[in-house]
């Protein structure tokens, strides 16, 4: 029998539900900025994989907890463990296509988009250029 470090196991696991909840959090911001076509928009393909890639990570913390506190090792279900992973490349996949239509239907609107400093930020949409240094 595999004896489970119950207080890491339970941190880890407090700390995934937190990160997750936490990208959750801006995911959904984001998508509420774009509904509501507000001055300032970010968004980018890594938005809309914080969407679909929650339920896998809220899982995942699911089974650390039941680790730190039946002090054993979780059984994975793989069937829904597996789900939940499609669900998420399917959901990349889907949000990378959206970033390509929502650049270039943003601009339709009259959005421009900021320059970036690293290649991994987000696009940033502005309906006024001076918006980009805030």
């Amino acid at each position: 029998m595999v004896k489970v470090n119950r207080p890491l196991a339970g941190a880890f696991a407090v700390f995934i539900f937190l990160l997750t909840c936490f990208t959750g959090w801006f995911s959904f911001n984001s998508y509420l900025d774009i509904l509501q076509l507000n001055d300032t928009i970010v968004f980018s393909w890594k938005v809309g994989l914080m969407v679909f890639g929650s339920p896998l990570l809220f899982y995942f913390s699911y089974l650390f907890f039941y680790s730190a506190i039946n002090n054993k090792v979780a059984k994975i279900n793989n069937k829904f463990g597996g789900g939940l992973f499609i669900i998420m490349i399917v959901g990349a996949v889907i949000s990378s296509f959206s970033s390509f239509y929502m650049s270039y239907n943003f601009r339709d609107y009259g959005y421009e988009i900021c320059p970036k400093i690293s290649w991994m930020d987000p696009n940033k949409y502005v309906k006024d250029i001076s918006l980009c240094k805030e």
